[in-house]
């Protein structure tokens, strides 16, 4: 009987023809499912690897295509360990085709040496010394997020209290914009996993939280007839009805997270001597933990100020400073004006409404005039 059937299968004009052609088309789809299955396999072996496996599936899926074997690059975690802090916290580094790539990096937040604290240390570029490339690479990330960590990171000589995570996606088409919500729950699931470690205390970090970074506006050497932003408590009718203005050029304003600075200039017509048509004043508050700094770099002059201070009368300028001590936005502050005119009485007329209107614009409270003194 089997033979039978056998040989009318044979016999068959087209049946033997398909019947290969359906196994062939079943081994191929066989060897593609595996090949599919391996893959996803390995694609689910890096997911639980890269960053401490901490990457959500859900936004990972959505960022890196399916259809890729991604590749894991890089990927280090040093959160929680003891010793030496790290200058990198976490990173990972997921490749796909030729160009595709994800980059999550964890950075304790370190402060910078500072350069100085004096007026002109807060008006140059940065007042602080150049930091490492490590430390600015959120610069030219797609997203990023400052988390804090109130208890402090261990490892650390000094309190750490903030790291930030930064990521950077790669595509061969232009979807990050499209893909902010999944690099924000990506960012912020490896953000709250380093807060866990690191028993930071404190909220945690949300989805909504992680942003492209802000591009500031650049407040430094601005020489323009509109005043800088930290330079707008003043105007020249504070120096009195002489024809005074804002000179065209050298007006210059900073702000910090611990200080501002103004520097103007201004000018005058019809005057005897050419020494009358200019005069100078400035302004700088510090607060926070600088303080201290402040006052041993000005040591001199905060030692040297009185009510009533004395001038040499070969003077050709009377550049004159008043220090004050307010309680103001950012808690207790320290507080420096100056103005710096060709006439003794003209300087020593101005320089209290100077520090009022400057102190006022600050919405000060509370302050205590320390003196003043002839530089």
């Amino acid at each position: 009987m089997a033979a039978t059937v056998w040989a009318r299968f044979v016999r068959h004009r087209w049946l033997p023809k398909l019947t290969v052609v359906v196994l062939l088309a079943a081994l191929v789809t066989g060897l593609v499912l595996v090949r599919f299955q391996r893959r996803d396999d390995h694609n689910a072996d890096v997911l639980a690897t890269a960053c401490a496996g901490v990457l959500p599936e859900r936004a990972v899926h959505g960022i890196l295509p399916d259809d890729e074997t991604w590749r894991l690059r890089t990927d280090l975690d040093l959160t929680g360990r003891s010793g030496h802090g790290p200058r990198t916290l976490m990173t990972c580094s997921v490749e796909w085709g030729e160009e595709g790539s994800l980059d999550v990096t964890v950075v304790p937040m370190l402060d910078a040496p500072l350069r100085g604290v004096r007026l002109s240390d807060l008006l140059s570029t940065s007042p602080y010394a150049e930091e490492p490339k490590w430390a600015t690479a959120y610069e030219t990330a797609t997203t990023q997020v400052t988390a804090a960590c109130p208890t402090g990171l261990p490892g650390y000589p000094r309190p750490v209290t903030r790291f930030r995570v930064h990521a950077s996606l790669n595509t061969e088409d232009d979807r990050e914009a499209r893909l902010e919500p999944q690099l924000g729950e990506a960012v912020a699931a490896v953000a709250n996993d380093v807060r866990e470690k690191s028993h930071c205390g404190g909220t945690a970090v949300e989805p909504s939280d992680v942003r492209p970074l802000p591009r500031p506006v650049n407040d430094y050497h601005r020489d323009s007839d509109e005043n800088p932003a930290s330079c707008r408590w003043f105007r020249p009718g504070l120096l009195g009805d002489d024809g005074w203005a804002r000179a065209d050029r050298g007006n210059q304003g900073a702000s910090h997270d611990w200080a501002r600075a103004c520097s103007l200039s201004l000018q005058r017509v019809d005057t005897p001597t050419r020494q009358d048509q200019v005069a100078a004043v400035s302004s700088a508050s510090w607060w926070g933990a600088v303080l201290p700094e402040v006052r041993g770099e000005y040591g001199a002059e905060l030692a040297a100020l009185t009510d009533s201070p004395a001038t040499t009368a070969d003077q050709r300028s009377y550049p004159l400073a008043v220090w004050a001590e307010s309680v103001c936005a950012k808690g207790r502050t320290l507080s420096r004006v100056t103005v710096d005119t060709a006439t003794r009485a003209l300087s020593v007329a101005r320089i209290d409404g100077l520090v009022d209107a400057y102190l006022d614009s600050a919405d000060c409270r509370d302050t205590r005039i320390l003196g003043k003194v002839w530089k």
